[in-house]
């Protein structure tokens, strides 16, 4: 029994067969994780437990090797012009937003990062108006899960873009207090030490990131001398330590959003610099060029991306005049676009909104 995850059935399927099982009854161990099942559903319905609090042994612990549920957590942001520091987090499952951990300080237009499933990473962004190299870290495997200072970065970073491979975390271009940035640096999880790699070929703000077979895209973005908007594209080697040109998107784009789904990059919303786009396209390796695929409902800027389930999800973001806290999705397989519930508060800036494995019990 102790391997039967009773606090994720319904409480009417305990109280009608479980605690009406003989076998159950007639040993002690087990009724007592009846009991403890009985106990999570009375707290959940007073509202007194959430995904963030429940203990692992309540089943919020995933089983290993996959399997796990999957929620997308979107952090920090701007409401109104004020930064926020607030957390989020969405379940596919019932459709639903749910308030999380508060984070140390208000953050705006930091970069988002989760590795091994467990650890969620935040990366510089503004506060005060200026430019911090400060990081952030939320351990979600601990009990009581809580925001605490992790190493910070070599280099103030605003805007910037993030990315993880294996056991590292990339932080790359974005702009500190003075200037827009080509350098990049990464972060060792296991030295936690952050080194700096070779630079990129042009200085990048407000680029996409996305990861596809170990290698680094960094997309559009703005050069920030010229204030011009990017379609090019760079691609960086880790084990050749080298930046490479990709073919460059059909539109110019910054403040966009990147995600990655079933080998493919696609490159979502942001501004040329005089209109805000509800066009996306995407880039496959095997063809080696960026293609239209069916608009969003709405132009976005600055929205946060995620990948769940083979679904492409798009998460606030602003239109140049309003800020959303609307979510719609792209399923890659009939190639439609849908929405969902929005958030429970306004979230703009670099929304910071990824998916993670981990249980969500509500």
């Amino acid at each position: 029994m102790e391997h039967v995850r009773l606090p994720l059935t319904s409480k009417d399927y305990i109280l009608k067969k479980i605690v009406k099982e003989s076998l159950v009854n007639n040993c002690l161990k087990s009724k007592n994780y009846v009991i403890e099942a009985i106990h999570f559903h009375l707290l959940k319905s007073n509202k007194l437990i959430s995904f963030f609090t429940m203990p692992n042994h309540y089943g919020r612990k995933p089983r290993q090797p996959g399997g796990s549920q999957k929620v997308i957590l979107a952090v920090g942001g701007s409401r109104h012009g004020r930064n926020l520091d607030t957390t989020e987090w969405y379940d596919p499952k019932i459709n639903q937003w749910q308030p999380g951990p508060q984070t140390i300080a208000s953050r705006f237009s930091g970069g988002l990062a989760v590795v091994k499933d467990n650890f969620v990473i935040y990366l510089g962004g503004v506060n005060l108006g200026s430019a911090h190299q400060s990081v952030y870290m939320l351990d979600l495997s601990s009990e009581s899960p809580y925001w605490k200072s992790s190493v910070d970065m070599l280099i103030k970073r605003r805007h910037l873009g993030v990315g993880v491979i294996n056991n590292y975390i990339y932080a790359v271009g974005g702009s500190d207090n003075n200037s827009c940035l080509s350098s990049a640096e990464v972060f060792d999880c296991r030295t936690q030490e952050w080194s700096m790699i070779s630079s990129m070929n042009t200085r990048r703000s407000s680029a996409g990131i996305g990861v596809l077979y170990n290698l680094l895209f960094v997309v559009g973005g703005v050069d920030g001398l010229s204030k011009r908007r990017l379609n090019s594209v760079e691609c960086y080697h880790p084990s050749l330590d080298k930046w490479t040109p990709v073919s460059k998107m059909r539109v110019r784009r910054s403040g966009l959003g990147v995600g990655v789904v079933n080998d493919v990059v696609y490159a979502v919303g942001g501004t040329d610099g005089f209109k805000v786009h509800k066009s996306v396209e995407a880039y496959s390796l095997s063809t080696g060029v960026w293609t239209s695929i069916p608009d969003m409902h709405l132009c976005r800027q600055f929205p946060g991306v995620a990948v769940l389930d083979g679904l492409l999800y798009v998460v606030g973001g602003d239109d140049g005049t309003s800020t959303f806290d609307s979510v719609e999705f792209y399923n890659p397989r009939n190639k439609r676009n849908s929405s969902i519930t929005g958030l429970g508060s306004f979230i703009n800036g670099l929304l910071n909104s990824l998916s993670i494995d981990n249980i969500a019990v509500l």
